[in-house]
C-alpha cells in the first residue's frame, strides 16, 4: 500500500544579517530585531484553519544518574510566545490552492540577558522558531517546521590595568607568566609571555645535546549545574596548543633559561562565560604546564603547572559597553518574551521616486 502523498510543506527563512555571526549563522542578543518569512507550499487542496509562528526558549538538564536508581533532571521554560500569520476567518486574504504563500514576520528580543544557546551533554539551552499549520479536523497529522535560533548574551571585556604576573617553581624548574588580559571574545587569541629557568642540579646529561622545555596551554571549560548538588561539574578542554622552547645557558653558568610569546586560539563556537543561570553556569580557566624530559630519554622529567588562571570569554569587544537597561532573566518574577512586531513606515523615510516632481533640465540656464 502506497503512503499518502504530502499535501503541503512549511519552511522558515531568516533574512541575512550584517552584524554578529558564528559559522555564517546570525547571532541575536538583547534588543536585537530580526526578520524572516514562513513559506507555505500547498500541493493538494486541503482545509486550513490557521498558520501560526511560535518562538520559545527552554533550558534542560537531561536525565543524569547520580547513583544507582537515583535520577536527576530539570526543565525551565525561559519564554514562549506566538503569533497567527493567517486565519481562515480573514476575508482580505484567502489561501488559494496549489501555490506558494509567504508570510513575513519581525521579532524584537527584549533587553534581557538570557542564557546563551548551549548544546552540552549535561545541559541544553535552545531557542526555537516553530511554524505550525492547524487544520479543523484531527485526521490530518500536525504539519510543522522547527528552526533553531542562535542567541547570545552581552558579556563585556576589558584589558588589565596592571599585567598579571604568575610564578611557579618545583625543584630545579621555575616558570614566570605575564598576561595583559584575562578577558577575550570568541575567536580571539589568548596571549602571554613565558619565562622559564632551570638550575644546574639535574643528573648528568650530554654536554652537546640541545635541551628544550615544552609549554602546554589548555583552555578548560567548567559547566556547573546549579539545579542539583548531586550532579558533578562537567569539565572539558575546549582548546589546546603545545610549543617547544630551546633552553639557553645563563651567563653565570648557574643554569639555563628561555623566553617565549605564546598564543592559544579561542574557538568561535563555544559558549561565553556566564554566572546568572537558573540551571547552569559556564566558567573558563587557562592551564599552563611547562615540562622538560631528559635528553637521555623519558626516564624522568620535571614539570611545573599553573592550573587556575581565570579567563572570561565575552561577546563584546574591548571598550564596548552594554545598556544599563538590560536585566538578568534569573532576576525576573515573570518571564518577559520577545515581541512580534508589525511593519512600520518611518516618517523620515525618503519619498518614492516621482519623475513629475523633477525639474525640467531643458529650462535650466547654462553658465
Amino acid at each position: 500500500m502506497s503512503s499518502p502523498k504530502k499535501t503541503c510543506s512549511l519552511s522558515i527563512e531568516l533574512l541575512p544579517e550584517f552584524g554578529w555571526s558564528i559559522r555564517n549563522q546570525p547571532v541575536y542578543g538583547p534588543g536585537s530585531v530580526f526578520q524572516g518569512f514562513v513559506n507555505l507550499n500547498i500541493d493538494t487542496p486541503m482545509s486550513i484553519e490557521r498558520v501560526r509562528l511560535v518562538f520559545y526558549a527552554i533550558e534542560t538538564i537531561p536525565s543524569f544518574e547520580v547513583s544507582p536508581g537515583v535520577i536527576r533532571s530539570a526543565k525551565n521554560m525561559i519564554f514562549s510566545t506566538q503569533t497567527v500569520l493567517w486565519h481562515s476567518n480573514q476575508t482580505l486574504q484567502q489561501l488559494s490552492q496549489k501555490r506558494k504563500h509567504i508570510f513575513p514576520f519581525t521579532i524584537q528580543m527584549p533587553m534581557i540577558q538570557f542564557p546563551p544557546s548551549v548544546d552540552h551533554t549535561s545541559y541544553k539551552c535552545n531557542f526555537l522558531l516553530v511554524a505550525l499549520l492547524d487544520t479543523p479536523t484531527l485526521d490530518i497529522p500536525v504539519i510543522k517546521k522547527e528552526v533553531p535560533v542562535l542567541c547570545m548574551p552581552f558579556v563585556t571585556t576589558s584589558f588589565l590595568k596592571i599585567p598579571t604576573v604568575l610564578t611557579k617553581e618545583k625543584k630545579s624548574l621555575s616558570a614566570k607568566v605575564q598576561m595583559t588580559a584575562q578577558e577575550y571574545v570568541l575567536g580571539d587569541n589568548i596571549s602571554l609571555n613565558l619565562h622559564v629557568e632551570r638550575k644546574n642540579n639535574w643528573k648528568k646529561e650530554s654536554k652537546n645535546s640541545l635541551q628544550f622545555v615544552t609549554a602546554h596551554l589548555k583552555l578548560i571549560q567548567t559547566l556547573s549545574i546549579r539545579h542539583s548538588d548531586d550532579i558533578p561539574d562537567q569539565i572539558k578542554c575546549v582548546a589546546s596548543v603545545s610549543s617547544n622552547l630551546l633552553l639557553i645557558k645563563s651567563l653565570d653558568g648557574s643554569g639555563m633559561y628561555c623566553d617565549g610569546d605564546l598564543t592559544l586560539k579561542i574557538p568561535n563556537d563555544i559558549s561565553p562565560s556566564y554566572d546568572y543561570g537558573k540551571l547552569a553556569n559556564i566558567f573558563y580557566r587557562l592551564q599552563i604546564t611547562v615540562e622538560q624530559k631528559s635528553s637521555l630519554g623519558n626516564i624522568w622529567k620535571q614539570c611545573v603547572s599553573l592550573d587556575s588562571v581565570h579567563i572570561t570569554i565575552g561577546t563584546l569587544g574591548y571598550g564596548i559597553r552594554s545598556s544599563n537597561e538590560i536585566k538578568l532573566y534569573s532576576d525576573l518574577d515573570t518571564p518577559i518574551s520577545p515581541l512580534f512586531m508589525k511593519a512600520v513606515e518611518y516618517e523620515d523615510a525618503l519619498p518614492l521616486y516621482d519623475s513629475s516632481k523633477l525639474p525640467s533640465y531643458e529650462n535650466i540656464p547654462s553658465f
